[in-house]
């Protein structure tokens, strides 16, 4: 709520040229996707604790890494923000095909798991939340990634154009 007062008022106090408009549009949106990155995180958390209730399960293939890739790309994100960094923005948007790919595969890993182990159906589907909201939030990282693109070089890269 800060964030967004703190944009709010240059907007509607001090009437912003092109440039500072290319910044603080994209710091509301950006704000947006973090709020939403946060309720995905809370979302995993729950399924952690959840999970830690039943034992561990069986980690599928893949959500180790999907972890990883999704943990460099929200970093990278912001970072490019904080720095106006296209270049580290542009870096987030060649990941998300990749974690959108471990997604698919860990889901269709899961949903075989669950045909041949029914009675691990709770955990499984514990796992396949996590996968998902990892997988969401990847796209927050590349939503803020491509406003940071914008921000900094007045390109629109979203829905996939002007991608390299």
């Amino acid at each position: 709520m800060e964030i967004d007062d703190l944009v709010i008022d240059p907007l509607a106090l001090r009437q912003p040229v092109a440039a500072d408009l290319r910044l603080i549009l994209p710091a509301l949106k950006i704000n947006n996707d973090l709020e939403r990155i946060g309720d995905h995180a809370v979302k995993i958390a729950e399924s952690v604790l959840s999970l830690q209730h039943r034992g561990p399960p069986a980690v599928p293939p893949g959500l180790q890494r999907m972890a990883g890739i999704t943990q460099t790309m929200l970093r990278d994100a912001v970072d490019g923000f904080i720095h106006n960094t296209p270049s580290l923005s542009e870096e987030v948007l060649q990941y998300d095909d990749a974690v959108d790919e471990l997604n698919r595969t860990i889901l269709r890993h899961l949903a075989e798991r669950i045909r041949h182990e029914p009675e691990g159906l709770e955990a499984a589907l514990e796992l396949m939340r996590i996968s998902r909201n990892l997988e969401r939030i990847a796209d927050h990282a590349t939503y803020i990634a491509e406003e940071v693109i914008f921000m900094a070089d007045a390109r629109v890269v979203k829905h996939g154009a002007d991608r390299k």
